[in-house]
């Protein structure tokens, strides 16, 4: 005889409906700040309801369980302490309440015990309805319906069970996190997961506090408890710590310390004064920062490169300002003007300005070196070392004698070619040991554009793509420090670069030392007849891209020892040359092809090569989005894929469900 059975779809609305009526009530009822009713009427009517849906979800469980008979009660009882949990639950809120803590006597609790208390019973309620609501809603989709009394196997206890400890760890999960979010915000601690992070303490500007005979003082000047003096500080302390104290952090307020404010010049918050030395010898220099956090959560916020900024800084209070002469007049890439019209018509316009503003944040000053100002006579006498930069006309012989001379004085050179254009060496060649192309006897110099068809970058999607040919192949020289730490596992990119090849060094007495910093991946070849593909003549191999030359040390005039010259030479321009990059997500910057090659060849060159290393900086791709897409993402993500994967699982692992056939008819026999 069939029974009648409470349906299983009214318990599980009521459960579903009592618990979304109060969430719905506690989430948009009342004011996210102070936390008072916004209506009160619907407010006390949707926990009124809520309340008698639970109760009477509670009730008709209790009829199916009342109903059931062996392994079909034992799952009906398992719901049926969850229910009584979510009723709990219901009472514990009740009692958070301001009647329901008159009704147990704490009603005359002092503020702050009034909070915790507060604090107290809406988590444990919090908890308890988790705990009850998440594996009823599970237990719910799976036990079922049943038709017959005798039908005890329609009902799989374990699943059912299964299913119910499940929901009860997704609860525990859950908890957790309340708990924690909670305990957080009781201790003031904070943690941000957004993208913007500020860039910490670099190899090198540590290496430029170590060289410094006296302590560093840094003064901030932010107001209290701003989040963007919270996070300089915390640089400036991670420093001091990596240069066992040699760092001495002051926070100060500007309104408050004036007479230091006014010796430092700091006319408002967010200044950051970095002081060398006392009193006479003192040094200091300065930069400043916006104090509003979300405008270095921009692309160009200030925090992210925070260690070049104070590096910079540093380097201007290490040492006196020096000078770089730059040669011009031949068609340079940091003097495109000096080639005549028909000429720069058909080059590209290239553009020196990050390689000026690197000089300008190593404390150089500098300064154009043409046929007037000394190139075609003597080198000025206060020049650090002479950059040439990718000339496409030749250079008069006089002009290069006198580079020759600077050198045999231990002057200094930078050197980058442009395989394309008609600048060659010359006498160079003799101090330098090296040249440009291949030299056979009895045969004009040769020279191709190194082309490489296994790693290259992809631009145009075509063969020509074979010259912009990538390479992570840099020697542990002090000139690529940097490259051969970071930026190994990159490469750079050699874009129409040629090849280096030994000369014999004509300069008598001790020969230079002679490194070879950067070569090509084993690949490459030299492409002589512009078809992009090895010919017979034409053999894969690691070609030179750049050298360092460290020259004997001579003497002075007046008999006292002195260094030798140091000079490099690259036989690719476009490792000096300003290029606009684009990230995939649109972002766009000014780079050299060389990356940090330019900072540690002039530090090298410089004699600073104790001071070389890592810059660090946290320039992440910024994924800009509208209102309307960080909405659907936000629903995507927090609703529809939940959703999606619940529905899925329910459906999936709904068992099948057999029904008992209708017992036969007995013939009754006359």
């Amino acid at each position: 005889m069939a029974m009648t059975r409470t349906p299983r779809l009214i318990t599980r609305v009521g459960l579903i409906f009592a618990v979304a009526l109060i969430i719905v009530a506690q989430r948009f009822g009342r004011d996210p700040t102070s936390g008072t009713v916004l209506f009160p009427i619907l407010f006390k009517l949707a926990i009124v309801l809520g309340a008698v849906a639970g109760v009477a979800g509670t009730f008709l469980q209790l009829v199916r369980w009342r109903q059931g008979k062996g392994a079909q009660r034992r799952a009906e009882a398992t719901l049926l302490l969850c229910y009584v949990a979510l009723l709990l639950s219901g009472v514990v809120y009740f009692l958070a309440t301001k009647t329901g803590a008159g009704w147990i006597g704490m009603d005359d609790l002092s503020a702050k015990g009034a909070r915790k208390y507060d604090v107290v019973m809406t988590i444990t309620a919090a908890l308890l309805a988790a705990i009850a609501v998440i594996p009823a809603i599970l237990m719910e989709f799976t036990v079922g319906e049943w038709t017959s009394e005798n039908d005890e196997d329609a009902v799989e206890l374990r699943r059912v069970r299964e299913m119910g400890l499940s929901g009860l760890t997704i609860a525990f999960a859950l908890a957790l996190l309340m708990v924690t979010c909670n305990v957080a915000r009781e201790k003031n601690i904070k943690k941000d997961v957004s993208y913007l992070k500020t860039s910490q303490p670099g190899e090198s500007t540590r290496k430029v506090v170590g060289a410094m005979s006296d302590p560093v003082r840094v003064l901030l000047f932010f107001p209290e408890l701003n989040e963007v003096g919270g996070e300089v500080k915390g640089y400036f302390q991670e420093l001091a710590r990596q240069t066992k104290n040699k760092v001495a952090v002051e926070s100060h307020d500007r309104m408050l310390s004036v007479t230091l404010a006014r010796k430092y010049q700091v006319g408002k918050d967010g200044t950051v004064v970095v002081v060398r030395g006392a009193d006479a010898k003192e040094k200091f220099e300065k930069f400043e920062l916006d104090t509003d956090m979300e405008k270095h959560r921009k692309r160009d916020g200030k925090l992210r490169v925070l260690d070049q900024t104070v590096n910079t800084a540093l380097m201007k209070i290490l040492r006196e300002k020096r000078k770089a002469y730059l040669t011009v007049g031949h068609g340079e890439i940091n003097d495109p003007e000096s080639l005549p019209p028909h000429l720069r018509a058909q080059l590209p316009d290239a553009k020196t300005q990050v390689i000026k503003n690197i000089l300008t944040s190593l404390n150089y000053e500098s300064k154009n070196l043409g046929t007037m100002d000394g190139l075609a006579s003597q080198i000025p006498d206060d020049a650090t070392f002479v950059m040439v930069l990718g000339p496409k006309q030749a250079f008069d012989a006089t002009e290069l004698n006198t580079l020759a001379r600077y050198l045999d004085n231990g002057g200094n050179v930078l050197i980058a070619m442009d395989p394309e254009g008609d600048f060659r060496l010359g006498p160079l060649e003799g101090r330098l040991g090296a040249g440009l192309g291949e030299l056979r006897p009895g045969q004009d110099v040769r020279i191709g554009l190194v082309t490489d068809d296994k790693n290259f970058l992809p631009q145009r999607q075509n063969e020509s793509d074979r010259q912009k040919a990538l390479t992570n192949q840099f020697s542990s020289h002090a000139s690529t420090t940097s490259l051969s730490r970071g930026d190994a596992r990159n490469g750079i990119l050699l874009e129409s670069a040629g090849a280096l090849t030994d000369r014999e060094f004509t300069t008598p007495g001790e020969k230079p030392k002679r490194t070879y910093v950067i070569r090509t991946m084993g690949e490459a070849w030299l492409d002589y007849d512009q078809d992009f593909k090895p010919g017979p003549d034409e053999k894969r191999d690691r070609y030179n891209v750049g050298a360092a030359i460290e020259g004997p040390a001579r003497k002075n005039a007046d008999g006292t020892d002195a260094d030798g010259f140091r000079a490099m030479l690259f036989s690719d321009q476009d490792l000096f040359a300003d290029h606009m990059i684009q990230t995939r997500t649109g972002q766009i910057y000014v780079e050299t092809n060389g990356r940090s090659l330019p900072v540690d060849a002039i530090k090298w060159l410089g004699g600073e090569e104790t001071i070389s290393g890592i810059v660090n900086d946290e320039k992440d791709p910024e994924i800009k989005q509208t209102k309307r897409e960080q909405a659907a993402w936000f629903t995507a993500t927090t609703i529809i894929a939940p959703l999606c994967m619940f529905g899925a699982g329910m459906l999936l692992g709904r068992p099948k469900r057999r029904r008992t056939p209708p017992a036969a008819k007995k013939e009754v026999s006359p």
